[in-house]
């Protein structure tokens, strides 16, 4: 308890700059509570003089920053601008040595994107813990529209393909390009791969 007073304590101090400041409790699934037996985390935001919008940043009870991201409302029900979320390096997810640690950084981060009215829009971008490029989802007033892609922990191309109003459209490759999958309006239409996937391939080379 006397580390989580310490740690308000300086949090305050340091958003001093702001007009007003708040802080509060979260359950485990982000909920406001008044009830500390169910609070997992804490956050504090504020906003600054003339700004429009409430800064917030959401800690575990040990200080740790695990997000950080701006609100229009004091009831912080519609994010806006930039949010970007922390995680923390573990044996399931490193690859690289099975460690908690990776060039001596316990944390990393683990997604970036952008709110707009309470709506994800443009690029999502999720990292593996090296700091590596692992997602990139493309949203369009909080629906995935444009541009998907997954990557390998080697930064090659695992998936690609299109979303359209939150559904896969176009053609996706899959398997590194190993199988070719068509989609309309989110029915698959057709799916290649091995030999005639191949064949496929050199035909429109031959075209070419």
């Amino acid at each position: 308890m006397k580390r989580i007073t310490i740690c308000f304590f300086l949090l305050i101090a340091g958003l001093s700059s702001y007009s007003q400041v708040k802080s509060i409790l979260l359950d485990n699934k982000d909920q406001i509570t008044k009830d500390s037996t169910l609070a997992t985390t804490y956050a504090v935001y504020g906003k600054l003089t003339g700004d429009s919008l409430y800064t917030f940043k959401k800690f575990n009870f040990d200080g740790i920053l695990l997000t950080s991201g701006s609100f229009r409302d004091d009831k912080l029900q519609v994010p806006e601008g930039k949010f970007v979320y922390y995680a923390w390096i573990t044996p399931d997810n490193n690859n690289v040595n099975y460690s908690t640690e990776i060039n001596g950084r316990e944390r990393f981060i683990e997604l970036t994107g952008i709110f707009h009215n309470g709506l994800r829009v443009g690029r999502w971008l999720s990292n593996y813990p090296d700091g590596k490029l692992k997602q990139v989802i493309t949203f369009s007033q909080g629906v995935a529209h444009g541009a998907f892609q997954f990557f390998d922990e080697d930064g090659k191309i695992k998936e690609q393909g299109l979303f359209r109003a939150g559904k896969k459209n176009g053609t996706w490759t899959l398997n590194y390009g190993k199988q070719e999958d068509v989609y309309d309006n989110g029915k698959l239409i057709s799916s290649l791969k091995g030999k005639k996937l191949r064949d496929k391939q050199a035909e429109g080379k031959n075209v070419n």
